[in-house]
């Protein structure tokens, strides 16, 4: 056999499935006011993401970040709005270069969105680092008041997660990552979902919603959520998802190792919710 059939004969073998062809993607929000430098370095250890996905970093968790992960980010950026809101900034940090990294200001909530194009596989995707706006309760309010409360948080996060959507090219592998401050049945990660994009932890572990990712310590019982997600459009097939907890944050690290994979169509994303 000749050197030019040789080598089309190569191009036809399938991919290989041996994890070679994988991602790894972590979402972490550190916690503005967290002073545990020492946590926040073992938790960003452990997940050894590919690209991370940071909320709630301030300048100074910023600089320390820099220093401590230069040897294994190469990539670093962040970024805020007009200083407003001290759990406002986001960062990415990554072993991949990043291109088109873009800050969206904030329709409707509080902290915009973060987006960057990372090359992978041959081919270029498009990561979305979500902060949703927080649900905030008066204090005296009762049921009714904490009624109003979700229901004034699930309009902005409305407004939210359709400008979210109106970013995403659908002809591109997406990955969507970040603190969504919401139940998996509540609007935003039930949009994704409608619109076709993979809850990664879900797909890989049995009563995902049995695992917090969040924790507040509430009295007479604490609070313990999962409202930190990493979602994928079909392009991605997902190998592993775990959460890691360490002290400093309230919340934890959420990793998701995602496999490549060549669907046949496209999605159809658009702002309104429903296909």
């Amino acid at each position: 056999m000749n050197t030019v059939a040789t080598l089309l004969m190569l191009a036809l073998l399938p991919a290989s499935d041996d994890g070679s062809d994988s991602i790894r993607i972590a979402t972490y929000n550190l916690n503005w006011g967290n002073r545990r430098g020492d946590q926040m370095i073992d938790a960003i250890e452990s997940a050894d993401a590919d690209i991370l996905c940071l909320q709630e970093t301030t300048p100074q968790s910023e600089q320390f970040l820099r220093k401590r992960l230069a040897d294994r980010y190469r990539y670093f950026h962040s970024t805020g709005h007009e200083g407003r809101y001290g759990a406002e900034r986001f960062a990415f940090a990554s072993r991949i270069e990043l291109d088109e990294v873009t800050f969206h200001p904030p329709t409707g909530g509080l902290f915009g969105f973060y987006t960057a194009t990372f090359h992978y596989g041959g081919d270029d995707g498009r990561i979305v680092n979500v902060h949703l706006t927080p649900f905030r309760f008066k204090k005296g309010g009762g049921i009714s008041g904490a009624m109003a409360a979700i229901s004034d948080t699930e309009e902005q996060h409305g407004q939210e997660i359709d400008a979210i959507v109106k970013a995403i090219d659908p002809d591109n592998p997406t990955i969507i990552a970040g603190d969504f401050n919401s139940l998996s049945e509540f609007k935003a990660p039930k949009t994704l979902r409608q619109l076709g994009l993979v809850d990664t932890f879900a797909a890989v572990n049995a009563d995902a919603d049995t695992h917090p990712t969040w924790h507040w310590p509430t009295k007479p019982v604490p609070l313990a959520l999962r409202i930190d997600y990493i979602f994928c459009t079909p392009h991605f097939r997902t190998v592993e998802s775990k959460i890691i907890r360490r002290a400093g944050s309230d919340h934890s690290v959420v990793v998701s190792e995602l496999a490549r994979t060549r669907p046949t169509g496209s999605l159809e994303l658009s702002s309104g919710g429903n296909r």
